[in-house]
C-alpha cells in the first residue's frame, strides 16, 4: 500500500480535476488557495471533457497519479467522476485522500434534461452522456479517504432547464452527490459555479485532505429553495 504517514504529508501533491466544460483556469483561485494553506505542490489536470470519454480521460488521470503517488486529489463537479474512476486503475493508497465538489455520481437530473433534447443535447454533454445521466457504478474507493461537498446555493443552469427541486446548487441535486462508504459530507450554502470561488470551500477541502475531516462537518443542513 502506497501511502506515508502525517508527518511526511508534506511533500504530497494535490491534483485538481476541473469538470464539465471547464479547461482548469476557472480552478485558479482554489488552486491558489489550497497552495497557500497547505503549503505543498497544486497540479492542475487538464483534460478534453467533451471530446473524449470518461474511460480516456480517467486512464491519462490514472497516469498522472501514478506518476506522483501518493497523492491527495479534489474532483469538482463532473471532474470528481473522472477522479473516482481513475482510482479504479489503481492500486489502493495511490491516492490518501478525495475531495468531490458537488460530483452527480448518482447521475445528473440536468445532463438527462440536456439529452431529451436529442442531437443537440448530447452534442452540449459530449462523450460521458451516459454517465452523467446514469451515474458511476461506483462506491468510495480502497485506501483513500473521501469527502464530500454539496451546495444548496439553487442558482444555475439546472434550474434553467427546469430539472431542479428540492436541496440543489442550480445544477446538481444535493442527492446527487451521494457516494457509498463515504460518510464525511458536508452541505454549504454554495451554488455550483460559486464553489470554485468561495474561501469557506477552500478551507473545508484544505482541512480534510490535512484531517480526513471536515472542520465544521456536519454543522451545516441541507437548504435551499425548493
Amino acid at each position: 500500500m502506497i501511502r506515508r504517514s502525517e508527518a511526511g504529508a508534506a511533500g504530497v501533491p494535490v491534483i485538481v480535476v476541473h469538470g464539465l466544460w471547464n479547461r482548469g483556469p476557472e480552478s485558479w483561485l482554489l488552486r491558489r488557495r489550497l497552495a497557500a494553506r497547505l503549503g505543498r505542490p497544486v497540479i492542475k489536470f487538464r483534460y478534453p471533457s467533451v471530446f473524449r470519454g470518461l474511460p480516456e480521460n480517467a486512464a491519462r488521470l490514472a497516469a498522472l497519479v501514478e506518476a506522483h503517488a501518493p497523492v491527495d486529489m479534489v474532483g469538482y463537479s463532473f471532474g470528481g467522476m473522472v477522479a473516482l474512476d481513475a482510482l479504479r486503475r489503481l492500486p489502493p493508497g495511490s491516492a490518501r485522500r478525495l475531495v468531490l465538489v458537488s460530483s452527480p455520481v448518482r447521475g445528473s437530473a440536468a445532463a438527462r434534461s440536456l439529452l431529451r433534447r436529442r442531437r443537440a443535447g448530447r452534442w452540449i454533454v459530449g462523450r460521458s452522456a451516459d454517465q452523467l445521466a446514469h451515474g458511476l457504478d461506483a462506491g468510495s474507493p480502497h485506501g483513500a479517504d473521501v469527502g464530500v461537498i454539496a451546495g444548496t446555493g439553487g442558482i444555475g443552469m439546472g434550474r434553467a432547464l427546469g430539472a431542479m427541486s428540492g436541496s440543489h446548487d442550480g445544477t446538481v441535486h444535493v442527492d446527487e452527490t451521494v457516494l457509498d462508504g463515504s460518510e464525511r459530507r458536508l452541505i454549504l450554502p454554495e451554488t455550483h459555479t460559486g464553489m470554485l470561488f468561495s474561501r469557506r470551500v477552500a478551507d473545508a477541502i484544505a482541512g480534510f485532505l490535512e484531517s480526513g475531516r471536515f472542520p465544521d462537518e456536519g454543522l451545516s443542513p441541507p437548504r435551499g429553495p425548493a
